[in-house]
């Protein structure tokens, strides 16, 4: 049909006509100017025409029609079946059939993968493993995937009912073991301000706390660490850092003899800690369970605050990177979040993995070994994904494509490019003079190996 468009554009009379006439007029003009001796405006009005000529851009852009809409109108057009000899010559089918053996024979050259079932399936799991890709921006769009919270829709570190639920949850705790243990260091383990939310003569000493994100800067308020390191700062009246350096805290004025928590110059071992700790337990064996009560409930309480809890173990590795999230408002429930879509998009993966694994093998025969032919699946599933997460032609084909911009746009380009030959002998073709095969060759010649040894 295109074809037949172009041919009836350059045999239109009318059109011909038109062009003959602007032609001759255009000559006429030049040797009239020429008379007048305008030789040197004539060329430099031939160099500007020819430079806009070069930079001119399309004023009015076609369309983009739909695959379907375009086979419509070419079986309107030319509605008797079609087949190669009509558009091509027998020299030129011929050559194009020996280059796609060549590829065929290259590729499974390199990847050792000979039968036509394989091939296909690897066709098929290279086209899953793309769906699988193009599908989760969506989905963790829709989940607010490495996104930051709104501190306006969480509750101030002070908010009353913040402290109604944490005291009565301690009364909770208090009268549950009271009448049978008695009273102890275990109560004022419950209802004290746990050390590592202090902040007072930081300063003095140097350590820097980072003002109102002075979470960050305590391994008590790691929702991870915090468990550890909190509930022994709870102990024994600790405070631990982000770098581990731990200070000890004092609740009471040395010379007023007033209520007045400060952190001191008194540094401690963290072996020394951990000793003090189990002192403390051996004191009173419900105190452990207080302190951890205690952690938990302060942890809690500040989860759904303004400022949040920091992400776990961040601040102890990369500071500065730590710092940057969380003054963005990304905390320990975003990244929360964050965990549970990425590890539902591990699972979705290995349940591709599983199905290919699963129907790949309806396909073996009796007499075939079972473990050679695990081998095989294996080896399909390597090769597919490297494709699928490397391949420049299949990011140009789909991602770069303007019109995939919904994911059913998107899984009908995905379907029609992987039953189209002429794309997967590309794909095959990219994959044999490319880097790709060069990144798993060390793996599938491990995978070859099992032949061998089983």
């Amino acid at each position: 049909m295109n074809q037949d468009n172009s041919d009836a554009l350059l045999n239109d009379l009318d059109m011909k006509h038109t062009r003959s006439v602007a032609d001759s007029n255009i000559d006429s003009s030049i040797e009239l100017l020429r008379s007048l001796g305008k030789n040197k405006e004539i060329i430099e009005l031939s160099n500007e025409i020819k430079n806009k000529k070069e930079d001119r851009k399309l004023e009015h852009r076609p369309q983009l029609e739909t695959w379907e809409e375009l086979v419509e109108q070419a079986n309107l057009h030319e509605p008797k079946a079609v087949v190669l000899e009509d558009i091509m010559s027998e020299k030129e089918i011929q050559s194009a059939f020996r280059e796609a053996e060549e590829i065929n024979k290259q590729f499974s050259k390199k990847t050792s993968i000979v039968n036509k079932t394989d091939l296909s399936f690897l066709a098929i799991a290279t086209a899953l493993q793309v769906t699988k890709a193009l599908v989760f921006p969506y989905v963790a769009e829709k989940f607010d995937y490495g996104k930051s919270f709104n501190p306006e829709e969480r509750l101030a570190h002070n908010d009353k009912s913040i402290e109604k639920m944490h005291r009565e949850a301690n009364d909770k705790f208090r009268d549950k073991h009271i009448a049978k243990h008695g009273t102890g260091h275990w109560i004022n383990i419950l209802y004290q301000t746990v050390p590592y939310d202090i902040t007072t003569g930081s300063k003095d000493l140097g350590i820097n706390m980072g003002g109102k994100y002075h979470r960050l800067y305590t391994l008590g308020h790691d929702p991870i660490l915090g468990w550890i390191f909190g509930t022994a700062n709870i102990l024994t009246d600790c405070i631990t850092f982000n770098n581990f350096h731990t200070n000890r805290i004092s609740r009471v004025d040395s010379i007023t003899g007033k209520n007045k928590m400060v952190i001191t110059p008194e540094a401690v071992f963290v072996g020394t800690m951990f000793r003090e700790c189990y002192e403390e337990v051996r004191a009173d064996y419900l105190n452990l369970p207080a302190a951890l009560f205690a952690q938990a409930q302060h942890l809690k309480s500040d989860e759904f605050t303004k400022l949040g809890l920091p992400v776990p173990l961040l601040s102890s590795i990369n500071e500065n990177f730590a710092s940057k999230l969380y003054s963005e408002n990304y905390d320990a429930l975003c990244f929360s979040r964050d965990v549970k879509i990425v590890g539902a998009s591990f699972v979705i993966s290995k349940l591709f993995d599983i199905i290919i694994s699963l129907t790949h093998g309806l396909f073996r025969n009796e007499d075939e070994d079972r473990d050679l032919y695990e081998v095989r699946t294996r080896k399909i599933l390597l090769i597919s994904n490297s494709i699928a997460s490397t391949s420049s032609l299949i990011n140009a084909a789909i991602t770069e494509n303007p019109k995939n911009l919904d994911i059913g746009s998107l899984l009908n380009t995905v379907t029609h490019l992987f039953t189209d030959l002429r794309f997967i002998a590309k794909i095959k073709q990219e994959f044999i003079e490319s880097e790709i095969s060069d990144r798993i060759q060390k793996e599938i010649a491990e995978i070859d190996e099992l032949f061998e040894t089983i």
